[in-house]
């Protein structure tokens, strides 16, 4: 079908647009290698410095008006009430004529306060990079620290409480969330190196003195550290230098077109970002019917919105290429548990929200590991090929159940899942692990969560890592679920895998050409049950921690949802669908929090935005799965 003309002057529209922010953003590029963009930063950062330092001549003023202020009042016998409205109304005419008198001023050339700025940002490059790396490496001791202290609160609370767990994005918020260098120690070099920068910040503060004569000797060491965090603003990119500069008012050093190529140079990435997101729009409104024939209507919406989130990533600067790697972590950690929805869709079963009893053999297999002491890769295949025997005639016995009560499998397979779960919240408590890492200090029992860092924490996710453009891939991880879905896909074509869509599509149909069809079911149940005890092993590793009790209870929610987004239905599916799926839900979930705690200052929204994102796509996934499959 031919894209009407309504579309096509929606996209030609959209194409000017494209084109047009992408001129600004290749000019803004042009513009941040000439001369004169150069030295106006240089402006900048002189304009910025005068203005931390005028600021706090203000500050005084505006001080001493209120206490002359009160002085005045008392003396005049004025009520609390009129005292405080008097010192209010004093302090912000001082303040007023305070920043009139002085930062009117600011944008004069000095050509000594240049040199002396320029001579203490050289000073302080050399003390820079060595507090970056000590602090960088604070940083991971503390996020460290922080990971393991909320999977001791987790493991700490009462056994059978929701609140036992901790999801991986609790965990992942201790990688993400402001550090706190209170406890920082600084080495003795890098206090000698903060020692000598004394000289040269001497002679810069003299040449401040002399631009702001009325800045007072007393103000030297109050200043020092509010100075330190302006001049080195130029250390980290052209973004946040001026944007370090822009924080303090420093575009008042511009006239108006300077201020404006200034302004184009620094949304040059944010303009290109646009520019995409435009082009992307023009080619989705021309070529709409298209791609929601190709795609389905669930996976165009969430690819649209995806790549709407990575535009606002963009412009609210976060860091687009962590948070891809995020996605692709998450990719890989929930891709082999999504898989396991696959060949229960196509054997007929529907969606098998009772997977958590394939992912039951597979912590069970993994504790053993766990209980000997096994590492490496050893105790991974140990797990793996544990799980997958314990998985087998539990899987074989599902099904079974299963076949005796076709047409409610989505149901009672909820119900088998959520009544396993529970059942194992006891089993835990009784099952004979003596290992002191896996039973609780006092009393008996499992501990409902364990670190998997002395066994095989992160071994696939670390296996040929590389890192591009700021992009972590975790080839390991991510090749080990590629294989899962490359067997699949084999299976898929074998003739018993045939037998299986065809009974899973239509059962007489499948029965008149002389396939077993419960048998098929059985078969289809039993394998999706070993994947799913595969997939907890990989998601465990790749988590960091292995959890008990209540932990496994929504795999099975989060794995429909990755399935159907994909564009699978209750009764289609394919290992295509798995992997898109997944990747969209996760970079939608793992970009949509960034994006909702910037957007808000006030933040704190991690844990309400995961539930209202997962829970928002799950329910648009479940709405969207109905009628017909989609290629």
């Amino acid at each position: 079908m031919k894209p009407k003309k309504s579309q096509w002057i929606a996209a030609g529209l959209l194409l000017v647009l494209a084109l047009g922010l992408l001129t600004a953003g290749v000019w803004g590029f042009v513009l941040r290698g000439q001369p004169a963009t150069s030295d106006a930063m240089l402006r900048m950062r002189n304009y910025a410095v005068l203005r931390t330092a005028a600021g706090a001549i203000v500050n005084n003023i505006y001080l001493q008006a209120k206490l002359d202020a009160r002085a005045y009042a008392r003396a005049q016998k004025f009520s609390r009430n009129q005292i405080t409205v008097y010192m209010d109304e004093q302090g912000e005419l001082a303040r007023k004529a305070a920043e009139e008198k002085y930062y009117n001023t600011l944008g004069i050339d000095r050509t000594e306060l240049s040199l002396a700025v320029e001579s203490f940002e050289n000073s302080l490059s050399e003390y820079s990079r060595l507090e970056a790396a000590e602090k960088e490496a604070y940083a991971e001791v503390w996020r460290e620290q922080q990971a393991a202290l909320a999977a001791q609160k987790a493991s700490e609370e009462t056994v059978g409480t929701e609140d036992e767990t901790i999801s991986e994005d609790d965990m992942m918020a201790s990688t993400i969330q402001k550090v706190d260098y209170s406890g920082f120690v600084p080495s003795a070099e890098l206090a000698a190196l903060y020692e000598a920068l004394t000289p040269a910040y001497d002679a810069m503060y003299t040449a401040l003195e002399n631009a702001l004569p009325d800045l007072e000797p007393e103000m030297k060491d109050k200043l020092r550290e509010p100075l330190i965090m302006v001049v080195r603003g130029g250390e980290s990119g052209f973004n946040a230098e001026y944007d370090s500069y822009a924080a303090t008012g420093a575009q008042g050093a511009f006239e108006s077109s300077e201020k404006t190529r200034m302004l184009v140079a620094r949304q040059a990435p944010n303009l290109l970002m646009l520019a995409f997101g435009a082009l992307t729009a023009a080619l989705s409104v021309l070529y709409y019917r298209p791609l929601q024939r190709s795609l389905g209507m669930p996976r165009l919406v969430i690819s649209a919105f995806f790549i709407l989130l990575c535009i606002l990533a963009g412009l609210y600067n976060i860091n687009v290429a962590g948070m891809f790697s995020t996605v692709l972590w998450r990719t890989g950690m929930y891709g082999v548990l999504a898989l396991a929805m696959l060949p229960g869709i196509q054997a007929g079963i529907s969606l098998n929200m009772g997977m958590t009893v394939g992912i039951i053999a597979g912590l069970v297999s993994t504790l053993v590991a766990l209980e000997h002491n096994m590492t490496g890769w050893g105790a991974f295949f140990f797990s793996v090929i544990g799980g997958i025997i314990l998985a087998l005639p539990i899987g074989f016995l599902y099904g079974k159940l299963l076949n005796h009560l076709k047409g409610s499998e989505m149901t009672v397979s909820t119900y088998v899942g959520f009544s396993v779960v529970s059942l194992f919240c006891i089993a835990w408590m009784l099952l004979p692990f003596k290992n002191p890492k896996l039973t609780w200090a006092l009393g008996s029992g499992l501990r409902s969560m364990h670190n998997m860092g002395d066994s095989f924490g992160q071994l696939l996710d670390d296996f040929l890592s590389f890192e591009v453009l700021g992009v972590r891939v975790p080839t390991g991880l991510l090749l080990f679920f590629l294989l899962c879905c490359f067997i699949m896909w084999l299976f898929s074509r074998s003739r018993t895998g045939i037998a299986m869509i065809a009974g899973g599509a239509n059962s007489r149909f499948a029965e008149a050409a002389g396939v077993n069809v419960n048998k098929m079911r059985i078969i289809g149940t039993t394998i999706s049950t070993v994947i799913a005890a595969v997939g907890i092993i990989v998601y465990s590793q790749s988590f960091g921690f292995m959890q008990l009790y209540n932990g496994p209870k929504q795999m099975g929610f989060v794995s429909a949802s990755a399935i159907l987004i994909g564009g699978a239905t209750v009764k289609r599916a394919k290992v295509s669908h798995v992997i898109i799926g997944t990747f969209l839900f996760q970079g939608v979930l793992a970009l949509g929090i960034q994006v909702a705690n910037a957007a808000i200052a006030e933040g704190g929204l991690s844990e309400v935005m995961r539930i209202l994102i997962s829970n928002g796509i799950i329910l648009y996934a479940l709405t969207q799965s109905g009628g017909e499959g989609r290629d």
